[in-house]
């Protein structure tokens, strides 16, 4: 019986090829996304699961107990003190990285340096592969460890232990000590060579150097028994007022912590749950295509079920049937996903920038969450034509009546209006999208983006000032300036304090900058002066040499030193007046100008309190160069001359200030991409479905459109006739997802300070691309119908 059912299976599907054809392209086109997804989303949520004790592992965060910000910025010494007075931490570490270009050989490498401690080790499940005995790691301070994939890079065919490398200008070589396994893509943190941290672990809120710090619990140990014993030492250890610990999970990190300071930028747990749903909807349109088109097929079989009734087939004989049926379509295109989606994963990492391989998201797990899902969804897809066609009653089939199935009438229009609506709130929320992400690359964030150049930072000598005078004797440089402005990671430093007898907890951003930093950028000086402005009796600390001052002298000058605020750190200040003296914490000297509130960070977050200190003689930072040229990648070829031609001995980077301030939006580059790939297949599966069904519709209705033709209808009139319906179901399925499109992207934008205001116009576009795409499909599919002659229709009437 098996074997009868699968070769009427085959001849049906022969038969019916354009159909068995939309059928299985509309399942693999869904099925292909949904395991695209499934690979993508059990990606993100593998990250850091490496490591062996994962689930003991914490990041140290500061919170204020109103729940408004949180950060990782904290003094050093935090996870010495906690491993000091708490007994169940086992171990704590800190690290900091920072990319850096190195010359090795004569060839460049851009690397990651990690700064960290022994204790590393004991945390995260790193493998020693070759070198330093484990008791003797990172013991010494001028010895490193790199990365398997750097060491096969820098040093080809040969063993890197033994080897030197030179990290920044005139200091002592690194001997590499040992090699380690590559850090996993799914980790928050990566790394190329690794050396011992030279922080000073000192519990000190006044003032502090910060890196993220790491602890370690003993098995058993709950993080709220170590937070509860935190609350007697935040008195003794003199926390600020207001602020408090919280302990991220290692697991948590990339998908839930948003703070300042990130090792990497981060994903959200919001777009998983957002990639999941986009899946599931994909997943629905593709089984609601099957359906309608298995239905719709059937009308042209009613009278075999008819005749198999008839001689005794039972409903049960035609339920496997026609599953069978169903599941051959399934099969094959379970076969091909698997076959494509080998070419398909990388092509979404590239889309999504993300380096990801077949072979790092190919495991059992995906594998069996996949298939388990193509199982349920082919069973769904089949069981309801199976139970459909199976009821059809012997005497109505034989005699050509099928007006009582479900596909003619409600039931299709129904899955047609959830297709569309599908596809109308995916348009919607990819219009919404890009039309915000535009707004933050537009948006007037207090400085000049354009044509200004940043190299990564360095720590130079006296040639920078021959670097800069000979780069502003060319056509196409019109300022340069350096500073400790790193754009979109940090403003260079933070000051926080308390005053006396006050509890509020004051923060500053602060940045060291050159005279000329508020022109190369155009940051706007309110009021008051700008640095190039700064007097020589302001000037004068910074001109001290061979002056015989006293310290005491020398320490009255610096608390002259020029300073400007932005309007938000005036705010907070309460500072109205210029040639203010201020004396609050690491912020000392005289306030020349305020400046307007300039936004170097993500958009998500209001504009901090800004501090802007004056070091002219400054030769560490990052370096700007501002151009004003027609031929960008011609002066660019020049500066970088110049570079090599003062500074042969220091690697650099240069890269555009936008382009810097572009990798703030990752995430929403990422949705964005998912959302207009996707929004564009739960489209093109509608519009298939859409053909599928007319073909079916314009096969009833072939004798009714001769006969309208006799009667003198015209071409428009038929086409009229043939779109309205499917008009009505499109613009109902618009109306349906608008207020569930307003919800999600009203959440949606929340998220930014700075965002779009609401507008009806993606709403509007949403319900136009649908309507004009299904009035195209339907009516490039009727006309050939149409034009028949009715001569041919109806001869044998």
């Amino acid at each position: 019986m098996f074997r009868i059912n699968l070769k009427i299976a085959f001849r049906n599907i022969w038969k019916n090829r354009l159909t068995a054809s939309i059928k299985l392209f509309g399942l693999i086109a869904g099925l292909a996304s949904v395991v695209l997804l499934v690979a993508y989303v059990l990606f993100e949520l593998s990250y850091d699961r490496q490591h062996v004790n994962a689930d003991r592992i914490y990041r140290l965060q500061v919170v204020q107990t109103d729940g408004e910000n949180e950060s990782i910025h904290m003094p050093s010494g935090m996870v010495e003190m906690m491993k000091q007075e708490i007994p169940e931490i086992e171990n704590g570490t800190y690290l900091s990285i920072y990319e850096i270009p190195i010359l090795v050989d004569k060839n460049t490498f851009k690397v990651k340096i990690v700064r960290t401690t022994a204790s590393f080790f004991d945390l995260f499940t790193l493998p020693l592969k070759e070198g330093t005995d484990r008791n003797r790691v990172l013991k010494e301070p001028k010895e490193a460890l790199v990365s398997a994939a750097f060491a096969k890079q820098a040093f080809p065919g040969q063993s890197a232990i033994g080897k030197t490398l030179s990290l920044n200008l005139n200091s002592t070589p690194y001997l590499i000590t040992g090699i380690i396994g590559d850090i996993p893509k799914a980790s928050h943190f990566h790394g190329d060579i690794m050396v011992k941290s030279n922080l000073n672990p000192v519990l000190n809120w006044r003032g502090y150097t910060s890196a993220p710090q790491y602890i370690l619990l003993k098995k058993g140990t709950s993080p709220a028994t170590v937070l509860a014993k935190m609350k007697s030492l935040y008195k003794k250890y003199q926390f600020p007022e207001k602020i408090t610990l919280k302990l991220m999970p290692l697991t948590d990190i990339h998908l839930h912590s948003h703070t300042s300071g990130e090792l990497e930028p981060n994903s959200d747990i919001k777009y998983i749950y957002i990639f999941s749903i986009v899946a599931f909807l994909i997943l629905l349109i593709a089984v609601v295509n099957f359906i309608n088109l298995t239905v719709a097929a059937s009308l042209k079989r009613s009278k075999e079920i008819g005749v198999k009734k008839v001689l005794g087939a039972s409903m049960r004989q035609l339920k496997v049937q026609f599953l069978s049926e169903s599941y051959i379509y399934f099969i094959a295109a379970t076969f091909v996903v698997f076959l494509i989606i080998i070419d398909l994963i990388p092509l979404l990492g590239n889309r999504l920038g993300i380096d990801i391989t077949f072979s790092e998201v190919f495991n059992l797990k995906m594998i069996s969450i996949s298939l388990a899902i193509i199982i349920l969804s082919g069973f769904i897809a089949a069981f309801y034509p199976a139970m459909v066609l199976s009821r059809m009653m012997p005497a109505d089939t034989l005699k050509g009546y099928t007006g009582h199935i479900p596909g003619k009438g409600g039931f299709k229009k129904i899955l047609v209006v959830f297709q569309f609506s599908i596809s109308a709130l995916l348009i919607v929320c990819t219009l919404v999208i890009y039309s915000q992400l535009k707004y933050i690359s537009n948006k007037n964030l207090g400085f000049d983006k354009d044509q200004i150049l940043v190299t990564s930072y360095n720590m130079l000598d006296n040639r920078f000032t021959g670097f800069k005078d000979a780069l502003l004797k060319e056509k196409g440089v019109k300022s340069v300036s350096i500073s400790t402005f790193n754009p979109g990671v940090s403003y260079g430093g933070t000051s926080s304090w308390t005053n006396d007898g006050d509890t509020t907890r004051y923060e500053m951003e602060t940045v060291y900058c050159d005279l000329d930093f508020m022109k190369t950028l155009d940051i706007k000086v309110l009021k008051g002066r700008s640095f190039s402005e700064a007097t020589p009796a302001e000037l004068k600390a910074f001109n001290t040499e061979g002056l015989g001052l006293t310290e005491k002298e020398q320490r009255e000058l610096e608390l002259r030193n020029p300073i400007l605020l932005n309007e938000a750190a005036a705010k907070s200040l309460d500072i109205k007046r210029i040639d203010t003296l201020v004396y609050a914490g690491g912020l000392q000297g005289k306030v020349i100008g305020l400046v307007g509130d300039f936004n170097g960070m993500s958009l998500h977050n209001k504009v901090k309190p800004v501090a802007l200190f004056l070091q002219p003689k400054t030769t560490s930072g990052y370096t700007y160069v501002k151009m004003e040229t027609d031929d960008l990648p011609a002066t660019r070829k020049t500066i970088e001359a110049l570079w090599q031609k003062h500074f042969p001995d220091v690697i650099t980077e240069f890269q555009f200030l936008d382009q810097y301030l572009e990798k703030l939006y990752l995430s929403e580059i990422r949705l964005g991409s998912i959302f207009i790939i996707f929004a564009g297949i739960a489209i093109f599966l509608c519009c298939i479905g859409l053909f599928g069904i007319v073909y079916y519709e314009l096969e009833q209705k072939t004798k009714e459109i001769a006969i309208r033709k006799v009667l003198g209808a015209s071409l428009n009139d038929l086409l009229k006739l043939m779109n309205k319906n499917f008009v009505i179901m499109v613009l109902i399925a618009n109306v349906i997802i608008w207020p569930i499109a307003y919800l999600l992207i009203n959440k949606w934008l929340s998220t930014f300070y700075y965002r779009i205001s609401f507008s009806y116009w993606p709403f509007v576009w949403a319900m136009l691309i649908c309507l004009v795409l299904t009035v195209l499909t339907v009516s490039l599919k009727a006309l050939r119908t149409i034009k028949k002659s009715p001569v041919d229709t109806l001869k044998y009437e």
